[in-house]
């Protein structure tokens, strides 16, 4: 009953995340990507941070991002689809699918790209067997001039040197017994620093140009590196044994900030520039599970006994901040690059323990329900300079419930309740607590919806969601603590599948609101909506191939985002904006190997509105209209 989402091909020339996705909540396929949902933003919250990341459904605590050379893309899994994945939390589930490793013929895929903007790179990909079937070695090595700023999407002249290598081989001694490794290593060199922007009043900086104002010196660099082992042992007809350790870094030696602060109407500011040393995080994670399934009849169940944890070490600060005086948001100046002075960092460490048991049971795939339990220990020490050693520790148990019902032979009903719990990380710098610890986060989600098969490859699921966590942030004595919750409550629609024969469609839709709710907000100047919520998001894509010509297709996408509060006090609200792209791709055999090319126009209407993220900040969004083409081969 439930859906399972279609996986990618070894090959790679006919992927089309549109025609591949089964809904409209979240798929990366290679190089693109569809629905309402990524890994780092699900209902408004971040999967990541809530310990929703999976592997191969094991528990991996990510601290820097997988490559491509090792995972073919990534799933999000909310209501009736994360039915059947064990131990979730609030947010959803980040499934990462690995490399394939199949067959026992040589394959790989060569892939080139140009655009957005100065972007440039390839990327060689494939997977070599070296024992025929029993041991096989995907592995990959691709490098790049991106455009990719940290968390804001490509922008024209910020441009970074990415190089990354990687590598998932699979040992299968036999039917019973299967290994496998990750070795993941990506070094971003050169990173251009992506400037934000902060009004003096309740009001959006002044028109400015989008293209390239940065300053040249502020070069950033990053290495991301994730290894890790996996096992799976069916030790008898009934028990499955799986177990992974996993270890992720993020590791940024040199990183700046480029701040225009108080800007006027008349677009004058306060120029700052932020330099911060070395600033890493690493996590070692890692998950045993047993689980044994029992079937009788029309009956099938499935009993699972689970322990996890993770370890993970921060040191952050340090930084010293240059005020570069007056300027004007509307010329950019190239500055001299500033002596900074490093102070000492912080160092964070936190640990969380957890073990658990669930219970699932299937009739005839016409009704499903789960119930799982945990018992979990958190804790989290923060050492910063000039202040005593703060602490912080929770012992909670968490459960969380699920149930699925066919009503009809095409319609499925559901329902879920789940609990969480996160670390809230640490007060900043400019807190009067600076750096102490903040309680851990106890959340909660609840949904509900319906899905309807219009046909095996159509569907159209809608469901409504709330999900509650603490909030914390700066009161009015400019101290970090928990001024109240925040409450997302929304409505989901996904609309995905082929609708016609040539015709796909992939239409997600989010209508909710993250409110802010606490005794005495107005007082604190914070507004009822979390800022950079927008009320009304939508993704739609539309994929055609020509009835005329099979081997091309042609495909629209449009990206909305709604209104959305800019400042904390809600005072100043983002407006609502919208992106077209236009794009289409051509199958075709090249010296006997199969191969596509794909080019879009993304940004075609040309549109731009000051916005903002999850923070205050502004910056212009869509980017300038641009052009992304690349070049796909199979070789086998």
């Amino acid at each position: 009953m439930v859906v399972h989402t279609a996986t990618a091909n070894a090959q790679h020339a006919a992927d089309n995340p549109v025609s591949s996705a089964d809904d409209a909540y979240g798929l990366k396929l290679g190089l693109e990507s569809v629905g309402i949902y990524s890994p780092g933003l699900v209902r408004g919250f971040n999967p990541q941070a809530a310990g929703n990341v999976r592997i191969d459904g094991l528990y991996f605590d990510q601290q820097g991002a997988l490559s491509e050379r090792v995972i073919e893309g990534s799933t999000i899994k909310v209501g009736v689809s994360e039915i059947g994945y064990g131990f979730p939390a609030p947010t959803g589930i980040v499934d990462y699918d690995l490399r394939h490793a199949e067959g026992d013929t040589p394959r790989g895929t060569i892939i080139a790209k140009v655009g957005p903007y100065e972007a440039r790179g390839v990327s060689v990909d494939g997977s070599l067997p070296l024992m025929g079937n029993e041991l096989v070695l995907p592995m990959g090595v691709s490098t790049q001039v991106s455009t990719q700023t940290s968390s804001y999407g490509p922008y024209p002249g910020y441009t970074s040197n990415v190089t990354s290598i990687g590598a998932t081989p699979l040992w299968s001694p036999n039917d019973r017994i299967t290994l496998r490794a990750i070795v993941d290593w990506q070094q971003t060199n050169a990173a251009k620093t992506f400037p934000l922007f902060f009004t003096a009043g309740d009001f959006p900086p002044s028109s400015i140009s989008n293209n390239y104002f940065g300053q040249n010196w502020a070069k950033g660099r990053n290495l991301t590196m994730n290894l890790g082992a996996i096992a799976s042992a069916q030790l008898t007809r009934t028990w499955l044994l799986k177990a992974g350790v996993f270890r992720s870094i993020s590791d940024y030696p040199i990183s700046y900030a480029d701040l225009y602060t108080d800007i006027q109407a008349n677009g004058q500011s306060r120029h700052l520039v932020v330099g911060y040393p070395d600033q890493d995080t690493a996590s070692n994670s890692g998950e045993l599970r047993l689980s044994g399934v029992f079937t009788r009849s029309d009956w099938r169940e499935q009993l699972t006994f689970m322990a996890r944890g993770r370890d993970t070490k921060a040191r952050y600060g340090g930084e010293d901040v240059i005020d570069e005086g007056q300027a004007a948001i509307s010329t950019l100046v190239q500055l001299p690059k500033p002596d900074f002075i490093y102070s000492a960092r912080t160092d964070d460490r936190a640990k969380l323990w957890s073990v658990g048991s669930a219970y699932h049971v299937d009739w005839r795939q016409r009704a499903e329900f789960e119930l799982g339990i945990q018992d979990e220990n958190y804790r989290e020490t923060v050492s910063a300079p000039g202040t005593p050693e703060s602490n912080v520790s929770a012992h909670t148990p968490r459960v969380y419930s699920n149930v699925a019902v066919a009503l009809a032979p095409q319609w499925t009903a559901y329902a879920g309740y789940t609990q969480g719990l996160e670390n809230s990380g640490a007060a900043p710098n400019s807190a009067r607590n600076s750096d102490a610890v903040l309680p851990a986060s106890k959340t909660w989600q609840i949904d509900a919806g319906i899905r309807y098969a219009v046909t095996p490859k159509f569907k159209i699921t809608a469901g409504v969601f709330e999900l509650q966590k603490p909030y914390f942030n700066l009161d009015a004595n400019n101290v970090d603590r928990e001024l109240g919750v925040q409450r997302a409550k929304g409505v989901e629609l996904s609309i995905a599948g082929e609708l016609f024969k040539y015709l796909h469609v992939n239409i997600g839709v989010l209508d909710g609101r993250v409110s802010i709710l606490g005794p005495n907000l107005a007082a604190e100047q914070v507004g009822s909506v979390a800022v950079g919520q927008p009320l009304l998001t939508y993704v739609a894509n539309v994929n055609y191939v020509l009835w005329w010509l099979p081997a091309a297709s042609l495909d629209v996408s449009a990206t909305h985002f709604g209104a959305a509060p800019a400042s904390i006090d809600n005072g100043v609200y983002a407006p609502a904006v919208t992106r077209v792209n236009l794009g289409g791709r051509y199958q075709f055999t090249a010296f006997g190997k199969n191969s596509s090319l794909r080019l879009q126009i993304q940004n075609i209407l040309a549109a731009k509105e000051w916005t903002t993220q999850y923070t205050p900040g502004f910056f212009q969004w869509p980017q300038p209209r641009t052009v992304f083409a690349y070049l796909t081969t199979d070789l086998q």
